[in-house]
């Protein structure tokens, strides 16, 4: 045989390996078709495989394989844990669906036509944490009753929810101020007993006070309320003094000029700190100095009384001190922005600096420092990060804040990483960021308008003064069944919302 005979004969073979390989990927790719488009054929069974993922919370997306599903999901149905999933597509082969809320026992349920079919093996739910409404109620257009006394169940509207703050001799009761701006509709402090589920009022009509804004307690235990009004005659910080029952006696005044929207007490030295809105000056006082009813007014700039001039004038802020004494956020609510304010050697508050967001600038972007940017930033908490402890950090504490106009609760690290917490979810339902939805922080949840925000670290529940929803809020992990409870108690201890990782400057970046 001459060389070109065996060059045509290995060509012959290499044609017709090549034709029987199109032979039979084109079958392949036409049995592949013919069983994602294939109807569903009742003469058949339904047979059900596998599902992926196979273990998540609600919401979940999830694939179900196996036969003789059809096409048309008019004729389908799951129930996953007995309660009904939405279904995105069918083809043939394999199932879209979402998981359902509180679909907590597992079992996948499927329904095509007339045959019906169990999966072979349960979703292992995993619980999450959730939003839901703690109490508040109002119709479609936003009115409904204002109830002063009564359970939660039957409280009606919850008026601008300003400031939250826990009695430091119960962690049961809530405290809540409601400034709505001005005069014109006074609002008394709310007390939200969480034990008993009711919401009671406590009137304080005491100096002409028709406002009242920030709580803090001192260390004594009494509680100092800001009480922001024109006139440099007018009381500015008033204090409820504890009685011997534990109960809080009478209002009286402590300070006096125009515009104090915000104090706190000083966990290291236990004066008053606060401020005049005009101005944005920062004073202290100081109550062996001036006692309880002198109703000093704001010092002089070249008093020992003076810290410092924030970089803004006429704006709302509030502080908030660091558990542990190491400095205080500064919340430039008007102006979009967060500053911090260290300890100098003598323990006296200095000048601070920018620590995240832009004056000014209001908008929203999870990324670090001066580069996140922040929408009338609300309330703020420090909350306890066990992974931060276990990690040797020297700042163990996360800020958590509600980003007012943003419609979510931000978190903000210790490093100044500033990521979204909760809200702003729901992408299907239409294009606004805000609303009022229940359910998974991020995934499902929404608000409009948070301002007030608490943390009891006691049951790591967060509740969040939804303004423009007239409600009060929660975030906590979800309430699981009592027979599940012991299935799900490894679920839960991972999902722990202190456990929540707040990302590096780097993921951030790189998520945008």
């Amino acid at each position: 045989m001459n060389g070109r005979t065996m060059r045509h004969g290995s060509m012959m073979l290499l044609w017709r390996m090549l034709f029987a390989f199109f032979i039979i990927s084109f079958s392949s790719c036409k049995d592949d078709k013919d069983v994602i488009s294939a109807p569903y054929d009742p003469n058949q069974p339904v047979e059900v495989t596998k599902f992926t993922p196979e273990e998540g919370g609600a919401r979940t997306r999830m694939i179900i394989y196996g036969s003789n599903f059809g096409t048309d999901i008019t004729i389908i149905s799951i129930r996953i844990g007995g309660k009904s999933a939405a279904i995105v597509s069918a083809k043939g082969n394999s199932i879209y669906c979402i998981t359902p809320e509180h679909c907590y026992e597992g079992t996948i349920e499927i329904k095509v036509g007339e045959q019906t079919i169990v999966a072979p093996t349960k979703y292992k739910y995993k619980p999450q944490i959730v939003v839901t409404t703690l109490c508040g109620t109002v119709d479609e257009d936003g009115n409904g009753k204002d109830t002063p006394d009564a359970s939660f169940a039957d409280c009606g509207k919850i008026d601008n929810p300003t400031w939250f703050s826990f009695d430091p001799e119960n962690h049961n009761i809530l405290y809540l101020s409601q400034d709505n701006g001005g005069a014109a509709n006074k609002k008394p402090l709310r007390i939200l007993d969480l034990a008993k589920e009711h919401i009671s009022t406590m009137a304080i009509s005491s100096y002409g006070i028709d406002r009242l804004h920030t709580i803090s307690w001192t260390k004594n235990k009494d509680m100092v309320i800001s009480t922001p009004k024109g006139g440099a005659t007018s009381t500015s910080n008033i204090i409820l003094k504890r009685k011997e029952d534990g109960s809080l006696d009478v209002a009286q005044k402590l300070t006096k000029g125009p515009g104090c929207y915000s104090s706190m007490i000083d966990p290291r030295s236990g004066e008053i700190i606060y401020y005049q809105k005009a101005k944005c000056f920062v004073y202290k006082y100081d109550f062996i100095k001036n006692g309880y009813e002198n109703n000093v007014v704001p010092p002089a700039t070249n008093s020992d009384d003076y810290l410092f001039a924030l970089p803004e004038t006429d704006t709302d802020i509030s502080f908030v001190p660091h558990p542990d004494g190491k400095y205080v956020y500064i919340i430039m609510h008007q102006k979009h922005y967060i500053l911090r304010s260290n300890y100098d050697d003598n323990n006296r508050l200095v000048t601070p600096y920018i620590v995240c967001g832009k004056s000014g600038d209001a908008n929203y972007q999870d990324l670090a420092g001066t580069r996140a940017r922040l929408n009338t930033p609300g309330q703020g908490v420090f909350v306890f990060n066990k992974n931060y402890e276990s990690q040797g950090k020297e700042d163990c504490y996360d800020f958590y804040f509600t980003d007012s106009k943003n419609h979510c609760i931000r978190v903000l690290t210790p490093e100044g990483v500033v990521s979204t917490f909760a809200g702003r979810g729901s992408a299907g339902v239409n294009v606004w960021k805000y609303g009022y939805i229940n359910g998974a922080v991020r995934e499902t949840a929404r608000f409009n308008t948070p301002v007030a925000l608490a943390y009891d670290k006691d049951t790591e529940t967060f509740y969040v003064g939804d303004v423009e929803n007239h409600r009060i809020r929660k975030i906590a992990m979800e309430e699981i069944p009592e027979d599940l409870k012991g299935e799900l108690s490894d679920e839960k201890q991972s999902n722990n919302c202190l456990l929540y990782t707040s990302p590096s400057p780097r993921d951030v970046e790189e998520s945008r």
